[in-house]
């Protein structure tokens, strides 16, 4: 016991002393290193310590040259190694073997120093290694970074190759490519199978039997080529060929391979020598740590977090820590108290923690020479890494404890592993790692960890084998177990997980192949076709009740339309079975997505900061803003696509928003019930920068500029971002034209992209400090500063979840929605394949009838004839049928996948989170109202509920958009109708208030990626994962959706808002809300300010501005109560095609002017037609405005259509045509439906408009003409065969494509509409004489093109449509028909038959349709009035003299 206690302490002069020396040297080196004459008990560990250091390379040479070495049993035999040259028989080359730039074909890159990393860059680019081979068994393996069109293989030199041909299309080439599954030698045919990126395929070549096999992950896929030519003048190099943006890495050898092929070697030698070296100074290494372990059990075990600092050094590794120095005795510093000669004698002895660190630090360096080489790294140090972590590798010792707690953590899912690794880390490793970061140089470390990291991320980006994903959870948890270690988990946040290989590689969970998901998969099941409900839509069904409608006779029931043919099938207990299964793959996948989750929380660790060293969260947060930057921002900028694979960055936000919600639960910012958001101020406090991306407003410095008044009430005048805004004064009075007059002056410089390349960066000189100025406080500073290392200690837990939650947003903008749009796509694939099979089986069923009807019967030869033909109709429907089921089984495989690993529950419940927390943000910095009704417990995020600002205070912001900042900004119009007193309604007027809480005018800085995340996430929920993943299981989703047709309502046309995607954005997600039932009864509960916002925006004038589709979204309010207007597909279409639920992708935020075409339900609002009745009543002059310009744009879109067809019916031969022509001609017919749709809605809602002057400002004459005027031309065009109708007809006929939907039903119906509107018997008779008069002297109006529209003749009937337009309806009509026929025949009865010549002079020269019965004054010229009011709404100057006109005057045509 005493000598224990001795030589604790560093003390021990007893003979004990001495044999337990060389005992420790016995056990660590063996009997080669035990000194005999080595007695003496003070210098004794002094001896030793020079002894091994001056012999240890000579004993392992030794060693390495008697015996055959541990690495020689892994790898080929020991062959002597020359430095420069490969001398292996069959082999011919340098021997480092990279891909030779020189032999390059087409555009492609090298990525990497190592320059075994080729990406394509054009159509097809091929290159070749640097050595050859003529003889022996070779083999080289690559990995995909794609799964595209790639040809591997072998070539000769002599072959030559171009940017269409590749590997295997020359004589002597061979090639396996795995996206098209064929092997190519001039000739192609089918082999081995699909590959998928990740996946290690291995080529082999056997040059003495002349084959060539490939294998894919360690699998043979058999023998390729057996016929390979080898001989004289014949060598092969490995070569490979890439379409563009393919890319994959290859291995000659430098590494160990994945999956060696036993008796094939690696073109490039293994460097067998330094592995056996270094497998002889790691056994020796490892026997050093058995004794370190030892003697620490012997003391008091620390219970502090050694993983998070350093603890005090004691004396004796203070000792150990000097023991850098050349000589190999410590010495220590002189000291005034040791003046006793016993003292100095016993203070040159050296403790046993000391000399055994001395041993480690002589083995260390010596071991660092063989650790330049990323072979020895990766098939020696890896290995014993990962036995330190428990986990079991080929050749080494595990460590028993760590494969207990390894064992017992994935019992528990890896719950809280990353709390146990960091409060009581694994001794041994972090040993290990302590001595690796105290004796080797850093760089030399730094690459070591990098290789370490490279080769898991390989390994980690197979496709697994089966559904234990044990290759990758091990991966992750080697990251975890390294990054117990402070040192090594800083330095991989710094150097290694954002740079070569980026964090995100690890979160991915990639979907096995399909023969894995049949293992968990019993049955496929996809969705059947859902059935149509047409008339029977909810809506519908509950206006037929209340009596606003009156359902038709003809309806159709609950039987589906496409199936009345085909019997039911019950697959319900198969779907019950499929849901099971999914199930299965959530459970499954979710230990690595905990081990996922536990790596990301020690990436954000911020209790390891010290005075000295930033937190490992801090340095964490500072990379990944340049992640997002690189990966997101930039993207969005120039190029508008992802670095990164989309699903990659699914995965990455998934774990990201998880681990964020995590800390936000322990840690929430104000309200713990509020989801995780950003405060008002943020946008505006330069807290957090955004990414320097254009705000709502435009760009940043023009906003500071134009709103400098509101901030300095919200920030007051001394804030700094107002500060870095502001010039800068020189002491001779002039602006300084530094960073200031950079960031003040041109508003571009401050937001533009971080693009510069680093070596610009260095050779740019820095800016001197400006004088009477802070450098901190300017903006480019300020931004300068954040792209910098930070600083020490740990970073503000509030800073730290604004700046996640900030980038979370920005990550899902710029990447992570491309993977939900790719998974909602594929599922829409899915659905119509089942439309198209259930069509088939339809059309069997019918053939198989007709076949056993006639089986029965005597046939003629003829009947005969067509018995066969239906036979082998029959024939061919099978084998379709038979191929449609492979792929839709195919197709259940992989949405079993995306149900259940990627649109989960948890998923769907996180997204809701962090799409109400986005929401929450805009609407507290947009909506004043809202922010003072929020109930929140921290003024952080709202601070205070006072008034924010008066009625007016937006008319103070005057944005307009522009590239020059002298350039004086326009007004534009404000919200508020009224201002009220006080306010302020210039911009810079001095508020004579205290300090505002926030200004309602600084919504205009918000970023626009937060809008358009809020958006895309909300697309995400409702349409994407819905309705696989229902989104009516999410808490409170009805009320979060309201809140966000608030938004859309008050916000998608706001004047502050100047940026036009994200307008476009706004008015996309609203129209795609007015598609659905669900969404239009949300947009109902909206508050009427919000609803009356919107209304007022859709019903602004259509000049100058994009009014497709606000009118789109118009018409939708009206879609379900106009004439014929319950259909969800066109009728005459449905009755070719079939009635069909339309795909989600028709339901996303995609909207354009031909969205008219495509296949919605109706879900007519009655609350948003009230809504527009009321303010069409309480507005007459913008009333009329607008039902001036609808008309207008009616017109215009009628004459484009009629034009396009009448060029298009010159041109005989249909392939003539253009396909730009007949889209613009079917698109121009979409608007013209549009808009007559959107006047039957103002017709039915405000008939008063055409009649009554107090309704219209006195223009309801005008009105009235002009829709009698279009309603007939329209009847004129299409129905009279005269007057267009035949050129009509004949496109109808013609059946071009994309002109499906130009058709008679789609032309009249909303003309058939706005006249049984306009023409009521409700109404009262003096409105319905004024419109019968107006109707019947229409020089168009043609009784027999009212009669068509009836079915007087054979080409067009409503009546054959009695599923979609009622019996009421058709009443109507008729009766309409009847008056009009009565009245015309009045009129002409009432009419003079005076001669033509002498009434001619008195009709209009304009239009000679009317009498001329007013004039111009001054110049008393005169025409019809209502050639003259149309003609005044657009110029006040004469038809013919073009003289000014003061007004007009009536006339007597008689006196004229």
């Amino acid at each position: 016991m005493k000598n224990v206690l001795r030589s604790m302490f560093g003390v021990c002069s007893s003979s004990a002393e001495k044999g337990e020396v060389h005992d420790t040297i016995r056990k660590v080196f063996g009997n080669d290193m035990v000194m005999k004459d080595n007695t003496d008990r003070y210098t004794q560990r002094n001896k030793y310590i020079s002894h091994i250091r001056d012999n240890l390379p000579k004993i392992i040479d030794n060693k390495i040259a008697s015996h055959k070495s541990k690495a020689g049993k892994k790898h080929a035999p020991i062959v002597t190694e020359t430095p420069e040259f490969d001398n292996r028989p069959g082999r011919v080359g340098p021997k480092i073997v990279v891909f030779d730039a020189s032999t390059g074909t087409g555009r492609l890159v090298l990525v990497g120093d190592e320059r075994v990393s080729v990406q394509g860059l054009s159509s097809f680019a091929t290159i070749r290694a640097t050595a050859c081979v003529f003889a022996g068994k070779w083999m080289y393996e690559v990995q995909l970074g794609t799964k595209g069109i790639m040809q591997v293989g072998w070539c000769t030199a002599s072959c030559v190759f171009s940017m269409d041909t590749g590997v295997g299309d020359t004589a002597h080439s061979y090639a396996y490519d795995g996206g098209r599954v064929r092997k190519w030698n001039v000739a192609t045919s089918p082999y081995g199978q699909a590959w998928f990126p990740g996946d290690v395929i291995g080529s082999c070549i056997d040059l003495d039997k002349g084959t060539m096999e490939f294998y894919r992950n360690g699998i043979s896929l058999g023998v390729a080529f057996d016929n390979v030519a080898y001989g004289a003048g014949l060598a092969y190099f490995p070569s490979v060929s890439l379409a563009m943006q393919e890319h994959l890495y290859a291995n000659f050898g430098h590494v160990p391979f994945v999956f060696p092929v036993d008796g094939y070697a690696p073109l490039q030698a293994p460097p067998n020598k330094e592995c056996a070296r270094a497998s002889l100074l790691f056994k020796y290494l490892d026997a050093l740590l058995d004794e370190l372990t030892h003697l620490t059990e012997l003391k008091t075990p620390v219970t502090a977090k050694s993983s998070k600092a350093k603890s005090e050094s004691s004396r004796e590794e203070e000792v150990t820590l000097r023991i850098h120095s050349s000589e190999s005795t410590y010495s220590p510093r002189p000291s005034p108290h040791s003046i006793v000669d016993t003292q100095s004698e016993e203070m040159k002895k050296i403790s046993k923690k000391a000399f055994l660190m001395s041993l480690a630090r002589i083995v260390i360096v010596e071991l660092g020479g063989s650790l330049r080489l990323s072979y020895v790294v990766v098939s020696e140090l890896l290995p014993r890494l990962r036995g330190a972590l428990g986990l079991k590798s080929r050749g080494t010792h595990v460590d028993q404890y760590a494969t207990e707690f390894y064992l017992k953590s994935r019992g528990e899912n890896f719950k809280n592993l990353s709390a146990k690794l960091l409060t009581q880390p694994q001794p041994r490793l972090c040993t290990l790692l302590d001595l690796l970061w105290t004796f080797l140089n850093e760089a030399a470390l730094c690459d070591i960890l990098e290789h370490c990291v490279v080769r898991e991320c390989l390994l980690f980006d197979l496709v697994s084998p089966d559904m234990y994903f044990t290759q990758q959870t091990e991966g992750v948890y080697v990251l975890c177990g390294l990054m117990q270690h402070r040192e090594t988990r800083h330095h991989l946040v710094k150097y290694v997980f954002f740079n070569k290989i980026t964090f995100d590689n690890f979160l991915n969970v990639k979907c096995p192949d399909d023969t894995v998901l049949r293992t968990v998969i019993r049955k496929a099941w996809w969705q059947r076709p859902t059935s149509v409900q047409g008339e029977t839509d909810p809506r519908i069904a509950e206006m037929a009740e209340k009596g606003t409608i009156k359902q038709s006779p003809f309806s159709p029931t609950e039987t589906d339309k496409i199936s009345k043919l085909l019997p039911a099938n019950d697959d319900s207990d198969i779907e019950k079975q499929y849901r099971e299964d999914c199930d299965k793959i959530t459970k499954a996948v979710a230990p690595l997505e905990q081990i996922q989750l536990e790596f990301l929380l020690m990436l954000l660790e911020n209790s390891d900061g010290t005075n000295m060293v930033p937190s490992t969260r801090k340095i964490f947060l500072e990379k990944f803003r340049r992640y997002i930057m690189d990966n997101c921002i930039l993207d969005m900028r120039l190029f508008n696509i992802s670095r990164n694979s989309p699903a990659i960055s699914w995965c990455c936000h998934a774990r990201l928003l998880t681990a964020m919600l995590k800390l936000w639960s322990e840690n929430p910012i104000g309200h713990p019930h509020l989801p995780p958001h950003l405060p008002a101020k943020t946008f505006i406090d330069g807290e957090l920068d955004f990414y320097n991306v254009d705000r709502l407003g435009g760009v940043l410095p023009f906003l500071v500029r134009t709103l400098r008044q509101d901030l300095i009430n919200v920030l007051g005048e001394d804030n700094p971002f107002i500060q870095s805004f502001e010039p800068n004064y020189n002491r001779a009075g002039g602006i300084d034209t530094g960073v200031s007059d950079m960031t003040a002056g041109s508003p571009g410089l401050a937001t533009l992209p971080q693009v510069i390349s680093s070596l610009a960066r260095f050779m740019h000189q820095p800016m001197p400090t400006m004088p009477n100025r802070i450098t901190g406080e300017t903006a480019l500073a300020l931004k300068g500063t954040r792209s910098m290392m930070p600083g020490a200690g740990a970073v503000d837990v509030r800073s730290a979840h604004l700046r996640l939650v900030d980038g979370l947003l920005a990550l899902y903008h710029g990447a992570a929605i491309k993977h939900a749009e790719k998974l909602c796509e594929l599922r829409d694939n899915q659905l119509d394949m089942a439309d198209c099979l259930h069509d088939i089986e339809q059309r069997i069923y019918n053939v198989s009838t007709e076949i056993k009807r006639r089986s029965n019967e005597e046939l003629t030869e003829q009947e005969k004839n067509r018995k066969q033909l239906m036979e082998n109709i029959l024939k061919e429907l099978e084998r379709s049928k038979a191929v449609y089921e492979e792929k839709l089984e195919a197709g259940s495989l992989q949405m079993a996948w995306v149900i259940g690993a990627i649109w989960t529950k948890q998923r769907q419940a996180e997204l809701a989170k962090h799409f109400a927390g986005a929401l929450h943000s805009l609407r507290l910095s947009s909506d004043p109202d809202y922010a003072a009704h929020t109930q929140v417990a921290s003024r952080e995020i709202l601070p205070g509920k006072n008034s924010i600002l008066d009625g007016a205070s937006y008319a103070s912001l005057q944005l307009e958009y522009t590239s020059s900042s002298d350039q004086s900004p326009q007004s534009p119009t404000s919200r508020a109708t009224t201002p009220r007193a006080g306010s302020r309604s210039q911009l810079g007027t001095p508020n004579p208030v205290c300090t505002q809480d926030y200004a309602e005018s600084l919504f205009a800085f918000v970023p626009e990626y937060h809008v358009d995340a809020m958006l895309e996430l909300c697309n995400t929920l409702r349409l994407y994962m819905h309705p696989t993943v229902p989104v009516q299981q999410l808490p409170e989703w009805e009320e979060l959706v309201v809140s966000c047709a608030s938004f859309l309502c008050a916000e998608f046309a706001d004047q502050r808002i100047v940026l036009a995607n994200t307008r476009e954005s706004l008015v996309q997600t609203l129209a795609s809300f007015a598609t659905q039932p669900a969404t239009m009864r949300a947009i109902e509960r909206v508050p009427v300010k919000q609803q009356m916002l919107m209304i007022e925006e859709l019903l602004r004038p259509y000049q100058s501005r994009a009014w497709a589709q606000s009118n789109w979204v118009l018409v939708r309010f009206w879609h379900g109560s106009g004439f014929g207007f319950r259909h969800r597909q066109w009728p005459h279409l449905a009755a070719r095609y079939g009635d069909r639920e339309p795909t989600v992708n028709n339901l996303g935020a995609r909207v354009d002017a031909g969205l008219m075409s495509q296949c919605f339900g109706p879900c007519p609002s009655e609350i948003i037609q009230g809504r527009i009745r009321d303010y069409l009543a309480a507005n007459p002059k913008e009333a009329a405005v607008f039902l001036n310009s609808l008309l207008s744009q009616l017109n215009w879109a009628l004459s484009e259509f009629i034009t396009m067809m009448q060029e298009m019916d010159r041109v005989y031969v249909d392939a003539q045509l253009e396909s730009r022509q007949i889209k613009l001609c079917a698109t121009c017919f979409d608007l013209y439906h549009g808009l007559a749709r959107a006047l039957e809605m103002c017709i039915c809602l405000a008939p008063g408009l055409l009649t009554k002057p107090e309704a219209s400002d006195n223009q309801n004459e005008l009105l009235l003409g002009r829709t009698c005027q279009i309603l007939m031309a329209v009847i004129s065009r299409v129905c009279v065969r005269g007057g267009g109708g035949a050129g009509f007809a004949r496109l109808v006929a013609r059946g071009l494509p994309d002109t499906d939907r130009v058709h008679y039903y789609v032309a009249l119906s909303p003309v058939a509409g706005c006249l049984i509107r306009l023409l009521d018997p409700k109404l009262p008779p003096d409105h319905l004489d004024k419109v019968t008069q107006a109707l019947v002297t229409e020089p168009l109006f043609r009784v027999d093109g009212l009669e068509f529209m009836l079915g007087k003749t054979k080409d067009f009937s409503f009546y054959n449509y009695p599923d979609d337009v009622t019996v009421n309806e058709m009443k109507a009509l008729e009766i309409v028909v009847d008056r009009l026929r009565v009245a015309r025949e009045v009129a002409v009865r009432a009419r003079s038959p005076g001669s033509s010549g002498a009434q001619s002079d008195l009709l209009c020269t304009i239009c000679y349709a009317r009498p001329a019965d007013t004039a111009f004054v001054p110049c008393g010229h005169h025409s019809c009035r209502a050639c003259i009011m149309q003609h005044l709404l657009n110029s006040k100057q004469c038809f013919f003299c073009k003289a000014n006109i003061d007004t007009v005057t009536e006339i007597e045509p008689a006196n004229n």
